[in-house]
């Protein structure tokens, strides 16, 4: 009989390393997220019409460790993140307003709804439309935006490396054959219907 594993890979049994592991794997992920579409924001730069969708996702996916949610502690308040460098706060708090005011509510300073009366060549109303103006954000923020989530993600890093060796530490001494009665992660494919 072998001792080989069938495997090569096993699901960590739960421990309050495995969850703040977890965490922390989630948040870096969505500051990865908000990197990569900053990063593509940028490659496109700010008079391209993918300007605004791309930097409204990086604010949006980099907010999310900073929500208070139910499956996850906020990345703010874990004692393991050392916080927001002090010369960044101002780009952090600037991007959380303007996730909270232009990009999840669409009732803002910065974004301003109006009834227009289109006019014809004698001043007379000849339609009336809705029209909303929306304040996009400049670049000189979205380049200060890229250090930012730069320096967080570089901070989770941080945070997640001596989780990483506990763990490996720990782990490292389990025998195989109990380890080869870990779950494995499951897939589970559907047709598309």
């Amino acid at each position: 009989m072998s001792l080989l594993p069938s495997h090569s890979i096993a699901l960590v049994p739960d421990s309050a390393d495995a969850r703040l592991l977890v965490d922390l794997t989630s948040h870096a992920t969505d500051l990865s997220e908000a990197s990569h579409a900053l990063g593509l924001a940028l490659d496109a730069r700010n008079d391209s019409e993918l300007w605004l969708p791309l930097t409204m996702h990086a604010v949006t996916a980099y907010s999310r460790p900073f929500a208070e949610s139910t499956v996850r502690h906020r990345l703010d308040t874990m004692k393991q993140f050392s916080g927001i460098p002090a010369a960044l706060q101002p780009v952090h708090d600037m991007v959380r307003k303007y996730r909270n005011t232009t990009v999840a509510h669409s009732q803002s300073d910065l974004v301003l709804a109006v009834a227009l009366a289109l006019l014809d060549d004698r001043g007379a109303v000849r339609d009336v439309v809705g029209v909303t103006f929306t304040h996009p954000m400049p670049l000189v923020v979205a380049e200060q935006f890229a250090k930012l989530v730069d320096a967080v993600e570089g901070l989770v890093e941080e945070a997640t490396r001596p989780v990483r060796e506990r763990l490996k530490k720990q782990l490292g001494a389990v025998p195989a054959d109990v380890v080869a009665g870990w779950r494995v992660p499951e897939t589970l494919a559907a047709e598309d219907h």
